[in-house]
């Protein structure tokens, strides 16, 4: 966005400042997420007319396949930071079957004043050089690493680590004000893996800054501290350095043996939950007083047992036992809580999962991981009407969102009994990872409990050629709702479909 068109647009008790791109009601900032905000500044601009889904998809997502979710979730936000919640929209109209539409009186003038537009960055996904992908692992932790630590600067607007998967090697669209493009490489050398950063203007593409770091695995916590810091330093060199918030280890080997752990998880196959967890419990024992790791061994323990997966334990005891000594490593931590709150839903005990994420989020109130875990423990809770709220905030805090991410808004529909939008998400999970056993459990339930039989023969015929072994014992272990009646149309739908 060139700064000498940029505009401030006023309306009723509001103003965006194109320039720092900030929301602000009667002066103070407003508290929303950057995509929604992009798409409320597009409608501000697009106000003489209706702005079809199609448009928003071309100009926010850049032409990328978003679910309804997405588009729906950003005019939502919208409304939720505008306080246009009401039944009679005063700002942000829905035009059935056309569109959405700004109605508010706008009004642009230029910046009555000089001020900085923040840097706004964007972190590329970092590349590994060589003939295999054993560094991967390295390249996504040190992107997720520098993302979140340039994100708690002030001084910077960071686009997300999942909008940076998103976008890949494309430039954004205008409307991102992407002013600054960090893009870096991974090579090994001997013992040492060598890490080439180079930092563009976006506008023209010239390099401003470039520098290499060789990291030992003894150094590679400080080499990513100091890359960090010296982004920072180039960015805003006028700028004091704020305080950080400490990874949870101070080994570096316990800290590249827990990023090895969630590449590993994320890749939602049988396998890597295996391997994932054997990464995190190597990681306490490098380091015993390492509480993330612990937290992420309960996750996996959870998965393992409730997908009935080779070496899983017998009950969750294990699982529980694991989150609490997270807590009980370090109390100030969100993973530890979340985690307990994940384990103590699939046991049936409400009220003490309720608190458990109550505590993470008090901890981390910005994690949307967090509150898509509570969301989908109130679904399996059979509570719907809590998880919406939750799960709206999911998309709050970050638009661009994994597979994973939009299998709740699934459930939640399902069991509100809103059929044909739960079959859309559960499809658009599939269609991205085709593997993700709850989406296809919960897609077989919907299918056959809106009549399409054939349907849901199709796809059990998929999901046995995919699991043999997969059983309705399994689903209801997925799925271990407290309500006798969930648990009753969970059986009689699967079965019926004929899963034995």
């Amino acid at each position: 966005m060139d700064p000498k068109t940029s505009q401030v647009w006023s309306f009723g008790p509001f103003s965006l400042d194109e320039r720092v791109f900030e929301l602000r009601r009667n002066g103070r900032p407003v508290a929303i997420e950057p995509q929604s905000l992009r798409v409320l500044l597009f409608l501000i601009r697009e106000r003489v007319r209706v702005v079809a889904k199609d448009d928003l998809i071309d100009a926010i997502w850049q032409g990328r396949a978003v679910s309804d979710w997405a588009i729906s979730g950003a005019i939502k936000a919208v409304r939720v930071a505008l306080g246009d919640t009401q039944k009679e929209k005063t700002l942000v109209k829905t035009v059935h079957g056309q569109g959405y539409r700004f109605i508010g009186e706008a009004i642009a003038r230029s910046p009555a004043h000089a001020l900085a537009p923040k840097p706004t960055v964007l972190v590329r996904v970092f590349r590994t050089d060589g003939p295999d992908a054993q560094h991967d692992y390295l390249a996504e932790g040190l992107t997720e690493d520098l993302i979140h630590g340039l994100y708690g600067n002030s001084g910077l607007n960071v686009l997300s680590y999942n909008t940076a998967r998103a976008l890949g090697a494309d430039m954004p669209a205008p409307i991102y004000n992407v002013t600054h493009i960090v893009e870096g490489s991974l090579r090994q050398a001997g013992i040492k893996t060598r890490i080439t950063i180079n930092l563009l203007e976006a506008a023209t593409g010239r390099q401003t800054w470039a520098e290499r770091f060789d990291l030992t695995p003894a150094s590679l916590m400080a080499g990513h501290d100091l890359i960090r810091d010296r982004l920072e330093a180039v960015l805003l060199p006028q700028q004091r350095p704020p305080e950080r918030q400490g990874r949870g280890t101070l080994r570096s080997e316990a800290y590249d043996v827990y990023q090895k752990g969630r590449y590993a998880y994320f890749r939602y196959e049988p396998q890597a939950f295996i391997e994932a967890l054997a990464h995190f419990t190597e990681a306490t024992r490098l380091d015993p007083g390492f509480a993330n790791a612990y937290a992420q061994q309960a996750y996996c323990r959870t998965t393992l047992h409730v997908f009935g997966l080779p070496g899983s334990d017998a009950s969750l005891d294990p699982a529980e036992a694991l989150a609490r000594r997270a807590i009980a490593c370090d109390e100030g931590a969100a993973p530890g809580y979340a985690r307990l709150g994940w384990v103590l839903g699939y046991r049936g005990r409400p009220h003490e999962t309720v608190e458990a994420f109550e505590a993470a989020l008090l901890r981390d109130p910005d994690s949307p991981e967090v509150y898509l875990a509570f969301g989908e423990t109130m679904n399996r809770l059979a509570r719907p009407e809590e998880a919406g709220t939750l799960l709206d905030t999911v998309f709050s805090k970050d638009s661009y969102f994994p597979p994973s991410w939009e299998f709740p808004q699934g459930h939640r529909h399902l069991l509100l009994g809103n059929h044909d939008r739960a079959i859309r998400h559960f499809r658009s999970v599939l269609a991205r990872v085709d593997r993700f056993m709850p989406a296809r459990v919960q897609l077989l339930r919907a299918l056959w409990e809106t009549g399409d039989s054939e349907g849901a023969a199709q796809l059990l015929a998929e999901t046995r050629a995919l699991a043999p072994k997969f059983s309705l014992a399994h689903a209801q272990r997925m799925f271990p709702y407290p309500v006798a009646s969930e648990r009753q149309a969970l059986a009689q739908a699967l079965g019926g479909a004929g899963l034995q």
